[in-house]
């Protein structure tokens, strides 16, 4: 509700506006001065005319009961006037006047905000033949509820039909930004808070002193028992919460002299809380109080003082949504003064010796033919501030002004999920930066909604921009390109994609979570999840070599990116029928079969290969220096073939895909013959088991590692 319907320019306040109370005035006056003419009149008559003049000018319950939907809407008693409208819809019986009646329903459901009714009585409307104008309100409230999709068709047709079609293109292309920043991933999170919200109006939470906070509210606890005629709601109140362990108490009401049987709504405060701006509509008979105006009070250090008006515009002028920035410097306000830019327009005012200065429109670049509602300065002096007359969503936005020297920047769209088809506003940062490195909190606030999934009119949201990292793979499969496709011992040219590759994401239990198959240019992704290890496989049926490699999002978690994006590449080798594959020797010491600790690691890093290749059948051959007898190495170098195998096989490898084959002193790999001078480093190299794959024709050689462990020569045997 905010006060004031924010849609319209009238003056109005309660039931009636300032136009119709002063027609009404005329003419009762001239009616009561027409009747006291006639003597045969009895001065009762007269009497209760003059009672009825007196009541309306005091804009008080009127003393006689409205029986039509015309006068009901036009003295804006709009609970009211949609039971007589719709009563009257179903008696008339001509089509050119039902039409009249059904846009009219239409009207007062959109301006008592329930749009799915206002959106069936446009359609109403338009079903008996309704215009332009029925057309393009039925586009606004599809748009206020989030129907893009369809606001944009309704549109587009209001283009066709309308001729000049500014205004439907405008709409239309505002309905589908709406709709792409709505579809848009968003690190901000909205949370209604239920605690505090109600079925009536609730909106503008604020930092108050020791922890609480203030609101308004048309509760059904508010002060008097007056209902407003547009809403058939109470007046607004000033409510105090209290907030402990992120939790909110329930609203008590700030109490007198504060809050009166009229409007009190929108409070700022100094730094210190003992200065308090806020917005009263009063109810007397004076006339100039039927507009809102600004009110200051001052804390006593016991209670606060009885408000008093301030006067920074004259008396004709409503005046809403007072900030005072932290400095006590600056007030901002909004309000609908003549020679303005549009409906409401906000104003600044420096503080001087005597009060505020004069007020200074914040200009075109700010300030639209809409409204502009609810100013609101952050750390930084960037002005936020809701508008109606900018690109947005659907109703009252919330755009962010950055401060230059010289004024604002042009205002920026928060967008959704801040942003919603209905009416945003009342905009507030309560953190500006997490508090430490575990805080997954960015910054956060508060603001008020009339959006649908709401409990009520207003209600009260917490926005939070959360700490989210998403976590990305990309990477690619590729291959040697040789000279020569088919001959491995050409020259290699570079690497070159393999396609249709399949590519397993596994955790660190080496199950597979996910599988991608790599496209036309070797690329496979993956989406992971945060301070998790990876494992991925890559392979390519039987005529390549599995591969794996490993990644890992442990550490890499940052606030000031959203998408973190991983790099892998892995290069599968072609399987050759005649190519020789090398794979790291296992030594052993002198005289023995028993495998050295450095050897088993390199048997465990062997378990991998076999795993991701299971169709391959493999030779561990064993090999001895040249010292000793030909009978006694050949049956040393199968006993050493065999306890790699018998490794492998405890490991969890079948026995039947490992063969053990002891070579003895026959395929030395240097000039070490028997009786050859020759260090234990050179005879070393000659004791290894070395790997060949005998089931896909392929021989798979070993190759000697850089650092190879020596132990000190022992007698020969």
């Amino acid at each position: 509700m905010r006060l004031k319907p924010i849609l319209t320019k009238e003056k109005e306040f309660g039931s009636l506006t300032h136009s119709h109370i002063n027609t009404l005035t005329r003419l009762l006056l001239f009616s009561f001065l027409l009747l006291s003419k006639f003597d045969w009149l009895k001065v009762d008559v007269r009497y209760i005319v003059l009672c009825v003049l007196v009541a309306v000018a005091s804009c008080k319950p009127l003393p006689f009961k409205v029986h039509d939907g015309k006068t009901a809407t036009e003295l804006k008693l709009y609970n009211q006037s949609i039971e007589f409208l719709i009563k009257e819809f179903h008696e008339e019986k001509d089509p050119i006047k039902q039409e009249a009646k059904a846009f009219s329903i239409a009207e007062a459901y959109r301006k008592f905000n329930d749009l799915p009714n206002a959106e069936k009585w446009y359609k109403q409307s338009l079903d008996l033949k309704g215009g332009e104008k029925s057309m393009f309100n039925l586009g606004l409230v599809l748009k206020q509820q989030e129907k893009y999709e369809e606001a944009i068709k309704i549109f587009e047709q209001y283009q066709r039909v309308a001729g000049s079609g500014f205004e439907g293109r405008k709409q239309e292309y505002q309905s589908k930004d709406a709709l792409e920043w709505k579809k848009a991933f968003s690190k901000v999170q909205v949370i209604n808070l239920e605690t505090l919200n109600t079925a009536q109006n609730d909106y503008g939470l604020t930092p108050y002193k020791q922890g609480q906070f203030v609101l308004s509210s048309s509760r059904d606890e508010a002060t008097g028992a007056t209902r407003d005629g547009w809403t058939g709601e109470k007046f607004t109140d000033i409510f105090t919460t209290e907030r402990k362990d992120a939790k909110f108490s329930a609203p008590v009401g700030f109490g007198a002299p504060i809050n009166t049987n009229g409007h009190e709504s929108s409070p700022t405060f100094s730094k210190d809380f003992k200065e308090m701006y806020f917005i009263r509509c009063k109810d007397d008979q004076q006339k100039s109080d039927q507009y809102c105006h600004l009110y200051y009070s001052a804390f006593n250090n016991e209670h606060w003082d009885e408000p008093v008006k301030v006067e920074i515009f004259p008396d004709s002028i409503n005046v809403y949504d007072p900030y005072l920035s932290k400095d006590g410097k600056l007030l901002f306000v909004a309000a609908d003064a003549p020679g303005g830019f549009g409906a409401t327009d906000l104003y600044m005012f420096n503080r001087v010796d005597t009060g505020w200065g004069a007020p200074q429109n914040l200009g075109g670049n700010i300030n639209t033919p809409g409204s502009e509602r609810f100013p609101w300065l952050d750390e930084h002096g960037n002005l936020f501030y809701s508008s109606n007359g900018l690109p947005g969503m659907g109703g009252l936005d919330i755009f962010k002004a950055v401060k230059t020297k010289t004024g604002y920047k042009e205002p920026t769209n928060l967008k959704a999920p801040i942003n919603s088809g209905g009416d945003d506003y009342a905009f507030r940062i309560d953190k500006y930066k997490p508090r430490d490195a575990g805080d997954t909190v960015l910054y956060s606030g508060y603001f008020s909604s009339n959006r649908a999934g709401g409990k009520g009119g207003d209600d009260i949201y917490r926005f939070e921009e959360k700490w989210i990292n998403i976590f990305v793979l990309r990477g690619t499969i590729v291959e040697k390109n040789y000279e020569k496709a088919d001959d491995p011992d050409s020259k290699v040219l570079g690497l070159k994609p393999l396609s249709k590759a399949r590519v397993d994401l596994k955790n660190n239990e080496d199950k597979i979570i996910a599988t991608y198959t790599s496209d036309s240019i070797g690329r496979f992704v993956f989406r992971l999840n945060a301070e998790t290890d990876y494992k991925v496989t890559a392979g390519k049926g039987g005529g390549y070599f599995a591969k794996s490699d490993f990644t890992s999002t442990k550490g890499k978690r940052h606030q000031d990116s959203t998408v973190i994006t991983l790099h892998m590449q892995i290069e599968l080798e072609k399987v050759f029928p005649t190519k020789l594959m090398v794979i790291p020797n296992i030594y052993y010491d002198y005289d023995k079969a028993t495998l050295r600790p450095e050897s088993k690691l390199v048997l465990d890093s062997i378990l991998i290969f076999f795993h991701e290749n299971p169709d391959l059948t493999v030779e561990l051959g064993s090999h001895t220096d040249s010292r000793g007898s030909d009978v006694y190495n050949n049956k040393l170098s199968q006993e050493r073939a065999q306890s790699a195998v018998d490794y492998l096989v405890e490991k969890g490898i079948p026995k039947e895909r490992l063969i053990a084959k002891g070579y003895g002193k026959t395929m030395l790999l240097n000039n070490c013959t028997t009786g050859a001078p020759c260090s234990e480093e050179e005879h070393q190299k000659n004791r290894r088991t070395t790997f060949r794959i005998v089931s896909a024709k392929l021989n798979l050689e070993s190759i000697q590692p850089e650092d190879i462990k020596v132990v000190p020569k022992p007698d020969e045997k």
